[in-house]
């Protein structure tokens, strides 16, 4: 959590099929205040809006990744009335449905701290990358507050024990035990960490964009239900996947390759 001023600046670029979302204002940690956060849901819908784009990725600027939070923002707000808190609260709520609901998948390229609201964009996006000096906190209770919007994301991607523990201790966890929590999917030296975002986001865009969207909606969906419902709703998604020119094209590639290589 930051104690920074709410000047943070998100930045959106397009190169390769891939579009970067930079949250920017590296002296004080890229904190990510109420308006911070409206900003980033802006730029992810736009990303998503664009038909170039396959792929997002989410980085900070810098030698953090975010220090979460902005408290100038929190302090100034505390007597607010409830209703006030209640919208709010709008922007986070939105941003991180976001993260789950995007057909293009997202990459969290993390280097230094994620902590607070930083740390819960890593767990809402689809993979997370991050150097191994990287270190990852919820923090809030340690103030009286306690991770309200990044809890849903942070039990999915680490499991009940390991979010309570996040969430009521504060505890720093380095970025090994990030990894073995599934909070990141994997930690790499700095010196390899973009020539990793970059080969992951390389295999994802090459995936069609009809099969991204569905295969992204059936995972979600799936993934929330039990075994014998989540079978029967694979029995229906099935119908589009099979109708799809996405398949057909597949399919005729893969036999034409085929075909060459037992010929050669």
């Amino acid at each position: 959590m930051s104690d920074g001023s709410q000047s943070t600046r998100v930045v959106l670029s397009y190169a390769n099929q891939i579009a970067k979302v930079l949250v920017s204002f590296p002296e004080k940690r890229n904190p990510i205040g109420t308006e911070t956060a409206t900003l980033i849901g802006d730029k992810l819908a736009e990303a998503e809006a664009n038909p170039e784009a396959r792929v997002i990725v989410i980085t900070g600027d810098g030698d953090s990744f975010s220090s979460g939070g902005d408290l100038r923002e929190f302090l100034a707000t505390t007597s607010a009335l409830p209703s006030e808190h209640w919208e709010t609260g709008g922007p986070w709520g939105r941003l991180y449905t976001q993260l789950r609901s995007v057909s293009k998948p997202t990459i969290c390229r993390v280097h230094g701290p994620a902590m607070a609201g930083g740390c819960g964009i890593v767990a809402s996006c689809d993979f997370a990358i991050a150097s191994d000096i990287s270190t990852f906190a919820t923090p809030e209770a340690k103030i009286g507050l306690f991770p309200l919007f990044i809890l849903p994301s942070l039990l999915r991607a680490i499991g009940r024990r390991n979010a309570l523990d996040m969430a009521l201790t504060g505890r720093v966890v380095e970025a090994a035990e990030a990894a073995q929590m599934g909070l990141i999917n994997r930690s790499v030296p700095f010196a390899a960490l973009d020539g990793e975002v970059d080969k992951l986001a390389k295999q994802l865009a090459s995936i069609g964009p009809l099969t991204m969207k569905m295969g992204k909606r059936a995972f979600n969906e799936i993934a929330d239900m039990d075994f014998a419902h989540g079978i029967e709703t694979a029995r229906a998604l099935r119908v589009p996947f099979m109708g799809s020119p996405e398949l057909q094209q597949g399919i005729e590639r893969f036999l034409t390759k085929s075909a060459t290589k037992v010929k050669a």
